[in-house]
């Protein structure tokens, strides 16, 4: 398994030569990038004047993300051949594109989401024997959500109803975007949360604190926690 889960992308970072050597500088591959977690969705209530979470249902508001931004020219320019797979197509139609695929990108937004739509276009059933197959998956921050086994450290509550169990592909979690000046993401207040969130749920695994700029690459069993500045776990 070749898995490169980063913070906030891998262009034009110190992390862009594992990414590079991920693939061994080969041209010509296929890409698929899937841009769900990025659709313009707002969470609307069910019920109005009900201001629980569980009241709460993504609306999409705008045009599906059609995934061509910056990594899609990236890829281009390397002259890869390149495919957007949505999420909220037809689950046959996005099987068959993901096994053909030497690189799986998955990009950031709403992770609930993104995640919400993966389990609706089957994706767990067969997305670990895909990356069983020397496919390289790449996340940028909610995309690595899918992998995890846990997506709720930083926000599930145990009187909510809402799904916050991963794929549990990898057996870690990650917390994306971490710096010590956010109230919710610096390490004291991280430790805190995990130390709460293991009173109230099942939560063994180690969790790996992602600043900007940083990955955590995986090849086969070996995880290493790359980039620059000072790496970090709990």
């Amino acid at each position: 398994m070749k898995l490169l889960l980063t913070s906030n992308g891998f262009i034009n970072t110190t992390i862009e030569k594992d990414f590079l050597d991920l693939i061994n500088n080969r041209t010509n591959l296929k890409v698929a990038i899937i841009p769900t977690a990025g659709d313009p969705i707002e969470w609307v209530p069910l019920k109005e004047g009900d201001d629980s979470y569980d009241n709460f249902v993504p609306k999409l508001v705008g045009q599906s993300n059609d995934g061509k931004g910056e990594y899609y020219d990236y890829f281009k320019n390397k002259g890869c051949d390149v495919i957007i797979v949505d999420l909220k197509d037809d689950t046959n139609a996005i099987q068959e594109k993901l096994q053909n695929a030497d690189i799986i990108f998955v990009g950031g937004g709403d992770v609930n989401y993104l995640l919400d739509w993966a389990k609706k276009a089957r994706l767990d059933t067969y997305l670990k024997d895909i990356l069983n197959k020397d496919v390289l998956y790449i996340g940028l921050s909610a995309g690595n959500g899918l992998l995890m086994p846990d997506i709720g450290l930083t926000w599930w509550e145990p009187t909510m109803k809402a799904d916050h169990a991963g794929f549990g592909i990898v057996d870690f979690d990650i917390v994306v975007h971490q710096k010590e000046d956010d109230q919710l993401k610096n390490t004291e207040k991280l430790i805190e949360r995990k130390k709460y969130y293991q009173t109230v749920t099942k939560y063994p695994w180690k969790t790996y604190l992602v600043k900007d700029g940083q990955a955590i690459k995986v090849i086969g069993d070996a995880v290493e926690h790359i980039g620059e500045g000072e790496k970090k776990s709990i």
